[in-house]
């Protein structure tokens, strides 16, 4: 089994440099499970119909929003997304108490892509996942379903954000002031500011709580026999409050920039906990999380740092910098609200196929992987210089944008094909260069059963 280990986080407009909302998300999966970013356009629906998610298939309504998410090629729902409104939403995967429902039901992934085709701000995105927890449940296929079924999100529109934490068909929400933040743990205490009917009574009765004291649902759903893995989403939320409070108390406003840098975090400035291994290895819990070490197998699959607007054209809405593979060893490219996304971002399957832009950032950080100190350094400033003219582009492209939506288009789609040809050039270059000697033994596991798995070719003599 895997680690649970995604981490996100909020930033309201009084804390950014932009005066915009910032929101940002590394979505953490098993090595292998591709992630796609697909665009949906809205849709008009008959009456009577029905939408098929992950394991169920549910009524449809009568309209769906247009979104972009990013989803694993395998299940209907995102792991992070934003719709045609500003609309964004991101899971995290959790464990309760509850004992999971012995039916089939809906998965967090399931309820975010919903309530982003169904809900046009974060109060109604609340509504529809409330409706949907009461009237259907949550936990997918009863038969296999693993123990932490439960799904908190972060939920924004350009005017607010609130953080939502749920128990099965339970939940509290607590408005954002300032900045907010979650990984793989319950952390809303007595200061929430919406609670699903019933929850304070259920805990209660079920012996979690005690109705003469305040309730803190973080407390009451925590379970006490966490699995040595699940323990990451502890150490990563505190790493992510760290980060973000400082930099607020310092006076300095936080921007894109700032914010990818959180996601990309491996401790640094940190010397107690300046490890003797690669970064590859993983034998800390970092905020970019790579498939070696701790909960080996799960890693960063793509990352998103989302610029949510408001009072602005649509098409600027927001400005949707995405990333595939740990963040560290990759590049965020910008997307608009323009219904387009480059279609070899929107293709990536279980198998290795090299036009996939997925497939082509993992292979470039596996070969990393084999010699991080070596071959990441030149990757990390080639796609940092990069970076940064994407970011300046982006800022002049956004300030003299005249409702040429083509003007938009064309950049999206340059700086992915920019960045998805030096991903391939990198990726060979470190393999003309890699010799036996190189090799860091710790990462050949994961490298050579992860390339086998999916199909990924590579040099056996070099290897052996």
């Amino acid at each position: 089994m895997a680690a649970r280990s995604c981490s996100s986080f909020v930033v309201m407009g009084s804390e950014t440099k932009s005066g915009d909302i910032i929101y940002a998300k590394n979505s953490d999966r098993p090595f292998n499970e591709a992630q796609p970013l697909i665009y949906y356009p809205a849709k008009d629906h008959p009456e009577g119909s029905f939408t098929e998610c992950s394991f169920i298939k549910i009524p449809q309504v009568k309209h769906t929003y247009a979104c972009i998410g990013s989803k694993p090629h395998f299940f209907w729902g995102f792991e992070h997304g934003i719709n045609e409104f500003g609309l964004m939403i991101g899971n995290e995967q959790v464990s309760g108490r509850e004992i999971p429902e012995r039916r089939w039901g809906l998965i967090g992934m399931d309820l975010l892509r919903l309530a982003l085709e169904r809900a046009q701000t974060a109060k109604e995105a609340i509504e529809v996942i409330d409706g949907l927890l009461s009237t259907i449940g949550t936990g997918g296929a009863p038969g296999h379903r693993i123990a932490p079924f439960n799904s908190n999100f972060i939920i924004s529109d350009p005017h607010e954000s609130y953080m939502f934490e749920s128990h099965q068909r339970k939940w509290v929400a607590k408005k954002v002031d300032r900045y907010g933040y979650l990984a793989n743990c319950y952390s809303i205490q007595e200061d929430y500011d919406l609670i699903a009917g019933g929850t304070i009574e259920e805990a209660c009765e079920k012996g979690w709580w005690h109705s003469e004291v305040a309730f803190n649902p973080a407390k009451a759903w925590t379970v006490d026999e966490l699995m040595y893995d699940e323990s990451e989403g502890f150490v990563r939320y505190s790493r992510l409050g760290r980060l973000l409070s400082e930099k607020v108390a310092s006076g300095d406003k936080i921007d894109a920039k700032y914010a990818m840098g959180v996601l990309r975090d491996h401790y640094e400035g940190v010397p107690e906990l300046n490890s003797i291994y690669s970064k590859a290895a993983n034998k800390i819990c970092t905020i970019c999380s790579h498939p070696g070490g701790v909960g080996y197998g799960c890693a960063s699959a793509a990352s998103t740092v989302t610029i949510i607007r408001k009072d602005v054209p649509r098409e600027l809405q927001f400005t949707y910098w995405g990333s595939m593979a740990p963040p560290c060893c990759s590049i965020f490219r910008p997307y608009y609200n323009i219904d387009f996304i480059p279609d070899d971002l929107q293709h990536a399957e279980s198998l290795y196929r090299q036009e996939d832009q997925w497939w082509q950032f993992i292979e470039l950080e596996r070969y990393i992987s084999l010699n991080y100190d070596k071959f990441a350094p030149k990757v990390k400033a080639e796609f940092s210089k990069m970076e940064d003219e994407f970011i300046q582009q982006a800022e002049h492209v956004e300030k003299t944008y005249d409702g040429d939506v083509e003007k938009l288009r064309a950049f999206s789609a340059e700086a992915s094909k920019r960045s998805s040809d030096k991903a391939i050039e990198m990726t060979n270059e470190i393999k003309s260069k890699l010799m036996t000697k190189d090799i860091d033994r710790m990462l050949l596991k994961y490298f050579v059963e992860s390339s086998a798995e999916c199909g990924m070719e590579y040099d056996r003599d070099i290897i052996k």
